[in-house]
């Protein structure tokens, strides 16, 4: 197990970012991590820019290991792309990972609170583009994200009339 610290600059070589995706609160995080992680990679924009070399996507060892996982190393999914295209990879990474939080919490157990977070670097370029379910008011606990509305049957349907329970839920579609 390493010992939490900061192995890689968040700011990677000249004029490029490293976004951190971190999950938490789920009974099977590396599945799941494994399942976001797919997901990401099949989102257009994400795919696009893999193909043309613009950004790369891998995981690397947490920066926060937690004792309670009985010695399994956790991991986190690692966007590093250029300045320039931070914000809009950064946008539709988040707009991914909200269609797949809100996919996975259909299926998931009511006692679980998935927890997601994208950290782009502390100071300088991207700064700005850290991102946080739990602090998001339309992707919080107990929300559809994506419409803000609570995430009960009784909520009703969202006022653009689409039926959230069936499709429209592929990585491009958010």
């Amino acid at each position: 197990m390493t010992d939490g610290t900061d192995t890689g600059a968040r700011q990677q070589g000249q004029g490029k970012v490293e976004l951190r995706i971190s999950l938490y609160g789920t009974h099977a995080r590396r599945d799941d991590l494994e399942a976001l992680n797919s997901w990401l990679k099949k989102a257009p924009v994400i795919e696009d820019a893999l193909a043309r070399n613009e950004l790369v996507l891998t995981r690397k060892d947490s920066l926060t290991q937690i004792e309670a996982m009985g010695g399994e190393l956790i991991q986190d999914i690692i966007l590093v792309v250029s300045v320039e295209l931070a914000r809009s990879v950064s946008e539709n990474a988040w707009r991914s990972v909200e269609t797949w939080l809100r996919n996975r919490r259909r299926f998931a157990d009511p006692e679980e609170t998935p927890r997601v977070t994208l950290d782009g670097p502390s100071q300088g370029p991207g700064s700005d583009l850290s991102r946080d379910t739990d602090r998001d008011p339309a992707t919080g606990p107990g929300t559809d994200s994506g419409t803000g509305r609570a995430g009960r049957p009784e909520a009703g349907p969202p006022a653009d009339g689409r039926d959230r329970t069936h499709g429209g839920d592929e990585p491009g579609e958010v």
